[in-house]
């Protein structure tokens, strides 16, 4: 049933990983160990909730391509609904690729995106009857500033918004439809650029920022650092779980979908968050974007949400 689903907007694409040998050298060919899995925030997110047996659908656009066919195979064998995703002919279906370090921190990211260019309200006008009736949407800044508004001009009521602001450069397209949001994702860098504040920023003068702005509950992520988490209730920094990172990509996928189910199950902000951060920890300690047993992993686990 649509009601007990929770619908993710955005990005779906092939994310390849280039995992450097040895010592990183600007300016200089260095070797690596390339490996294909799938990605996009939206998607990671989604699949995310499948595993962690939500209902979960996906809202994107994908070109005419191989990597379609098998994108949406690979979907639809994990029970994401995949029909809302759009097929553009003529086009490429997008791809990200990742340099990471020896320790699996990303040095750049390499985004070719242009596709989700076209999500804009011409697209979304035609689908707003079934986008109506889920449990939750989850929208990621992928979307053009002018999808995003058109978006979320009319949210159907009952339905709970989250968002992730993606990068620093398109974290500013969130800037309009904070009031929108009920729930806000995002990276230290990231709340800065949405804040329209430079570097060194202190976390809670952000945090207290962006929901004076109208979002009605953030979470600003910190890597190893944590997470602080913000509603009107007030702010609580959490701590991260010890993990040893083997890939960080995916990490804040992982944090967004754990939290957005225990949100949705009734937990507090600052308890769902703990789910997430150890979600979070569990992904970064596997070289893959979407842990395939996380949801035994997350069980036993046992996410304690200490402060930071």
């Amino acid at each position: 049933m649509t009601g007990d689903r929770i619908l993710c907007i955005g990005a779906a694409h092939p994310d390849r990983k280039a995992r450097a040998l040895g010592p990183v050298v600007p300016g200089s060919s260095n070797p690596v160990r390339l490996t294909t899995a799938w990605g996009g925030v939206a998607r990671n997110v989604a699949e995310t909730l499948a595993r962690l047996g939500a209902g979960a659908g996906l809202v994107s656009r994908v070109g005419d391509d191989a990597e379609a066919d098998r994108l949406l195979a690979a979907l639809a064998g994990l029970g994401i609904d995949t029909g809302l995703v759009a097929r553009v002919s003529g086009a490429a279906t997008a791809s990200y690729t990742a340099f990471l370090d020896p320790a699996g921190e990303l040095v750049i990211g390499l985004a070719d995106m242009a596709i989700y260019d076209g999500m804009d309200a011409a697209f979304f006008a035609p689908l707003r009857p079934r986008l109506a009736g889920h449990a939750a949407w989850f929208v990621d800044a992928n979307l053009p500033a002018v999808g995003l508004a058109a978006l979320l001009a009319d949210r159907p009521a009952g339905t709970l918004v989250a968002a992730n602001a993606v990068s620093v450069a398109k974290a500013p397209r969130l800037a309009a439809v904070l009031p929108r949001l009920d729930l806000l994702f995002c990276n230290l860098a990231e709340a800065a650029a949405l804040a329209g504040r430079g570097p060194g920023h202190d976390v809670e003068a952000l945090a207290r920022d962006l929901l004076a702005r109208g979002a009605g509950a953030v979470v600003v992520t910190r890597g190893a650092g944590g997470a602080l988490c913000a509603d009107a209730g007030g702010l609580q920094p959490l701590a991260a779980p010890p993990a040893i990172p083997r890939d960080v990509t995916g990490a804040g996928d992982a944090l967004v979908g754990a939290t957005l189910l225990a949100r949705l199950g009734g937990l507090r902000l600052a308890d769902a968050v703990g789910r997430g951060l150890a979600a979070a920890a569990l992904t970064v300690a596997s070289e893959q974007s979407v842990r395939p047993d996380l949801p035994a992993a997350l069980a036993a686990a046992a996410p304690d949400p200490r402060a930071a």
